[in-house]
């Protein structure tokens, strides 16, 4: 008898299971093809969003960078784009998909890499400065001379300086340098954009000898201050945005309620297990 009740058990258990399997994929198609949650990218399609899940950590610990994939491209740039002024928004959205997409293929954190543009060049293609460093990221020729020999692309000096008003290659370089600064500096964003502004070598040096305030630091402050700016946006949405399995079947009603019913059938068979155990233990 005991075996006939546990095979009856077992087949409404399976029975149950299969009909929650097929709502659920039902319900989930519904709100795909509705548009209401993204589940995953499109098979065979390219990827409309920004993806920094392989980054280690951003320049603001406390951001969830790993959640621009819950974002198109689109999206994620006019939110960034809104951070800034009026003056500089039309600079800013014309470099904007070359800053992200580089950020993207060196796994950076563009918000950081975004602050730093503005700091250096205020989203000016064309900025020279006094000290002969060039473009939107401010880098003088011989440093890039440097960076293009660790990138295994061997420039002439007439090619350097073109690149360098070249935006995108100007990115690249840049994105590429602050990545190595963050590698020497063991992941430390405080002193590796401290180093952007003054060179490794001598921000090495003061460190040893203790002559640098590298809390405030005034280039650091005012990369903190964009960062701020630039990501509040961002910040402020997906602290209210619901995560796209907060959507699906499992975590709404349906799915909530299919559950306590297979809990319930089984305290039924099993009455010296309580259902409160079994909720503790599932959490």
């Amino acid at each position: 008898m005991k075996f006939l009740k546990s095979v009856i058990f077992l087949f409404l258990i399976a029975s149950l299971w299969r009909v929650s399997s097929i709502v659920k994929a039902k319900r989930l198609d519904t709100l795909v093809a509705d548009g209401k949650i993204p589940y995953g990218p499109i098979p065979n399609a390219s990827k409309n969003y920004y993806s920094y899940s392989g980054l280690e950590s951003s320049f603001d610990s406390t951001l969830n960078l790993k959640r621009s994939e819950e974002f198109s491209k689109a999206e994620f740039q006019e939110m960034i784009v809104n951070s800034v002024a009026a003056s500089s928004q039309e600079n800013l959205k014309r470099h904007l998909p070359q800053m992200l997409s580089a950020c993207e293929d060196y796994q950076m954190d563009p918000f950081w890499i975004v602050s730093i543009i503005m700091v250096e060049s205020g989203f000016d293609k064309g900025a020279l400065s006094p000290k002969n460093a060039l473009g939107l990221m401010q880098i003088k020729p011989d440093t890039a001379e440097h960076l293009y020999q660790l990138m295994n692309k061997k420039m002439s000096d007439e090619q350097i300086q073109r690149n360098l008003y070249h935006p995108k290659e100007n990115i690249e370089v840049g994105v590429f340098y602050l990545k190595k600064l963050l590698q020497n500096f063991r992941m430390n964003y405080r002193y590796a954009t401290i180093a952007y502004n003054m060179g490794p070598n001598k921000l090495k040096n003061k460190l040893d000898e203790d002559d640098i305030d590298t809390v405030n630091y005034s280039y650091l402050l005012k990369v903190q201050t964009r960062y701020a700016e630039l990501s509040k946006i961002f910040s402020n949405v997906i602290k209210t945005r619901p995560r796209p399995y907060e959507s699906t079947f499992v975590v709404r009603d349906q799915g909530r309620k299919l559950e306590e019913q297979l809990l319930s059938l089984f305290v039924d068979a099993h009455p010296a297990i309580g259902i409160d155990f079994l909720l503790v233990q599932r959490i």
